[in-house]
Order: C-alpha cells, then structure tokens, then sequence
C-alpha cells in the first residue's frame, strides 16, 4: 500500500511517526512524507522519501496555543479551567489549513496513498483523507489533552474549508488514534488510543565522545530542545548549571548548540557543555534527566528508564507532561517561579538523585513502554484499516 505522512511543520510531531514509517517500509509499503521545507528536511534525515508540498503566500507557523486562566486557574492546560483560546487558535487553523490543503490534495490525487498518517494538529491529513475517501490515522506525539479538546471546535472552524475540499460532513474523525503513551502517563480526558510503543529517535546523529571520569561518577543529563533555546535563551539553563556547582560525584552533561553555548558564560567545573548528539545514546551513561517537558525528550528517558527532572517552559502541553511525570513517580516538576533560583534547583536535583523511589518508578515505566506493541505490530492492523476504504 501506500502511505502519506502529512505532518505539521514542527521537528518533534514528526520524529515519534519515524518508527511507524521505518516499519511500513521494512514489510514493503510505499512511504511518502509531503509537507513544509523544515519536515521535508527532518525526514530526509531519517530517510524517508519526501514531496515538498505547494504553500498559498501568508503567515507562516504551526496553531501555537495561548492560555487564560478560568477561576484563577494557572494559565497551564495542566490546571482544572484552563482552557485555551479557541477562537485565536480557530483562526490559525484557517489560516494554516487554507495555505497548504491545496498542495496536499494535488500531491494526494497525483500520488494516490491508500492510507494518511498525521500528526494531531494538521487537520489537512484527515481533510485531504475525506476528499480521497480514504482512512485517516492521527499519531499522537506523548502525554495530550489539548487536542482532544480541540477536536470540535477544530471541526467548527474547518468545515468549510473542508466541504469545500470535498470532504462531506468537514473534518472527519481519524479511523485510528495511535498513543504512545504508557499507562502511567496516559491523562484523564485524552481520547483513548490504539497504544503503539515509544521506540527513541531523536533524530541523526554520531555517537557521542564523551566518557565518565570515574567510578561511582552519577551523570545527569541536561537537555532542552533547540526552540525552546532559541525562544526562551539560556538564561534558566545558567541557573540550572550554577545549581550543581559542588555536588560531589555529580556531574552535569549539557547539551547545547555552540552558538547557544557562548551565551551561557562560565559554569562549574562539573557541568560539562557538549554539542548535541541524539538523545538516546547520551543517556545510555546517565543516571537521571533533566529537561524542559518536551514528550520526545521525556519518553526517551523513560524508555531508558531515568527518572526526570521537569521545568516545563511557556507552552501548555510542557506542564501537562509535567504534571504526568509526577503522576507516574518517575520524576516531578519545579514550578515557573523556582525556575531561576539555583538554590531551588540544587535541592531538587538531590532529591530525585537520593530518593531511590524516582528510579524504581521510572524503571516501572520503563516496563510499561516495553509491554507495549511495537510499531511493527501495528502494520497489519493498518493493512486491514487500508483495505477496509
């Protein structure tokens, strides 16, 4: 069969559907992602095969959510009454969707897939799905609820856009929602999934040449993603630093873009600046993460089985993995607030570094993500979901 990846123009929606995109094309299938210039370049990366899809003038970007607090709730989708602004995000959708289903409708028409595989935010794949009459399967990124929530105001604002693209009804619901969430993780209010493991792949990369320096050495990785870098800086990164400085046998390992590390000045003698290599091989020698909430970063180390220490940033799906990590015991949080205070941040990391209760809840999630079925396992499922168009 063949299979059209439509996916958002954000690195980390796409990275978890690499794995299910390696299995299809290892049982024979034919995979093509269509998309914008930087998910053509991610999955080039990952050697997929790639159509650069045709965009309409306009503003650029993915729906990027922004909160008001409902009954003095914290603006965090974490938070009982959060809620976002749906008529501001309405219009991004409209906006993003109206630049791009044109390119995607010619580029499916021309190619003919049997099945569309996007990811929870671009509601072109469903709409581009319901014009062809093919089934649509939406693969979640970690720990969601905001799109779940979207899901009918989405409908509303795209429905003319939808009809007008052929699909009847407007925007479909997808024939299959993939999670790859494990129990622990899994938020109240999500929409139930299809579980599909979390198999790590942070994107290419060398393995990385750095060693312990002794026995008994504890390494703590320290990882944030580049946009968060670039929108936020390094300014929380350099109070992270400062929070190590003389913890005995603890090391820091943080990675960071050599542009981004000449704005980090001077650090402790135990925290170790390194260029970025993919997650999953740096931690193979950590004993605990520290990170921003991003799931790609999260479920990595979970699966590796590392407790986590979370400071979620300024996007409302960072504090809802947060708020699931906490949940699951494999780690907890540090609120905004303490965010920049090293004193805050140095007894954090000693507890989750002493508490032997972090690690053995990780090593439980760990358990859990390997329970469950591997991307390949699911290839059947969708040949059937296929076959049933």
């Amino acid at each position: 069969m063949r299979v059209l990846l439509v996916v958002a123009p954000v690195r980390t929606h796409l990275l978890p559907i690499v794995p299910l995109a390696w299995a299809l094309q290892a049982a024979g299938h034919q995979v093509l992602l269509c998309g914008e210039p930087l998910t053509v370049e991610t999955a080039r990366g990952a050697g997929l095969h790639t159509a650069e899809v045709a965009v309409r003038p306009g503003p650029a970007g993915p729906p990027k959510p922004s909160g008001k607090p409902a009954g003095g709730a914290s603006p965090s989708n974490g938070s009982p009454g959060w809620q976002p602004d749906w008529d501001a995000l309405a219009a991004r959708w409209q906006a993003r969707v109206g630049r791009v289903l044109d390119g995607y409708l010619a580029l499916a028409r021309e190619w003919r897939p049997d099945l569309i595989i996007s990811d929870p935010v671009e509601f072109s794949g469903p709409i581009v799905a319901g014009a062809l009459g093919i089934p649509a399967v939406v693969h979640r990124w970690g720990p969601d609820v905001l799109t779940t929530q979207a899901r009918e105001p989405a409908r509303r604002a795209l429905k003319s856009l939808a009809e007008q693209a052929g699909s009847d009804g407007g925007l479909p619901d997808p024939a299959l929602l993939l999670d790859p969430c494990p129990p622990s993780m899994r938020p109240e209010g999500a929409a139930p999934g299809e579980p599909v493991r979390f198999v790590p792949y942070n994107g290419p990369g060398g393995y990385p040449d750095w060693r312990p320096r002794g026995d008994g050495e504890r390494v703590v990785c320290v990882s944030y993603s580049p946009r968060t870098v670039d929108e936020l800086g390094v300014g929380g990164l350099a109070a992270l630093a400062r929070a190590f400085d003389g913890m005995d046998g603890v090391r820091a390992l943080l990675t960071l873009s050599d542009a981004h590390a000449e704005l980090l000045g001077p650090v402790p003698g135990n925290v170790e600046v390194v260029a970025p290599a993919p997650l999953s091989l740096l931690l193979d020698r950590c004993a605990a993460v520290v990170h921003h909430g991003g799931s790609g970063t999260g479920l990595t180390a979970l699966a590796t089985g590392l407790p986590q220490l979370v400071l979620p940033q300024a996007l409302p799906a960072l504090d809802v993995y947060a708020e699931r990590i906490t949940a699951s015991g494999a780690g907890f949080a540090v609120d905004h607030g303490d965010q920049d205070d090293p004193a805050r941040l140095r007894t954090a990391l000693d507890t989750l570094l002493g508490d032997p209760r972090y690690a053995k809840d990780a090593q439980r999630c760990a358990d859990e993500v390997r329970a469950m079925p591997l991307p390949s396992q699911l290839v059947p499922y969708l040949e059937e979901l296929a076959g049933r168009s």
